[in-house]
């Protein structure tokens, strides 16, 4: 099972985590029945573009398939697939920032990211799919754009590649005859 690094980043308060297809699977259908109607679309930052394809209505995370992918509906009924090789993912964000939103007073807002290299592991063209509640606040895609532009780098060195976690023979004993 492939790891990756998942970013939690809270008002500027960031940490990176272990990540993989199950967890991100839960945590994306969560947030479509909790924090939703969710709006989704991809950033190029490259290209400087925003694509914003409508309201994610299903969400799939298979690493066995080798897919991410988000169907979505526009606001004329169509129906857009926006689908990734699961093996080019490369981090993925759950970003909560707290908005002023003159109507309502400070909200807590969240948006979530997954990144993709465009040619898999290692390549520099970048690929971000995301998903944001089209309320509370009154302009989502700033948000979306903004938050993106505070934090797409948290996560991008991070390695979890290595062995993990591990005890060395005879640390128990070395452990005791301290």
């Amino acid at each position: 099972m492939r790891v990756f690094p998942h970013c939690n980043i809270i008002n500027f308060q960031g940490s990176v985590r272990e990540m993989k297809a199950p967890w991100l699977k839960r945590l994306l259908k969560e947030a479509l029945s909790d924090d939703g109607p969710l709006l989704a679309g991809l950033l190029d930052m490259e290209q400087e573009a925003v694509y914003v394809y409508g309201q994610a209505e299903r969400i799939t995370v298979s690493e066995e398939e080798d897919r991410v992918e988000v169907v979505t509906r526009s606001d004329e009924g169509e129906i857009h697939r926006i689908s990734r090789p699961f093996s080019h993912l490369d981090r993925s964000h759950e970003v909560r920032f707290d908005i002023d939103e003159p109507s309502r007073g400070v909200i807590r807002y969240p948006v979530y990211y997954v990144t993709f290299n465009a040619e898999g592991n290692g390549s520099k063209q970048e690929a971000t799919l995301f998903l944001a509640p089209i309320e509370p606040v009154s302009r989502p895609l700033d948000c979306v754009v903004e938050f993106w532009n505070q934090i797409r780098d948290l996560g991008r060195d991070t390695d979890f590649q290595g062995n993990g976690c591990c005890v060395t023979p005879g640390f128990k004993e070395a452990l005791q005859s301290e």
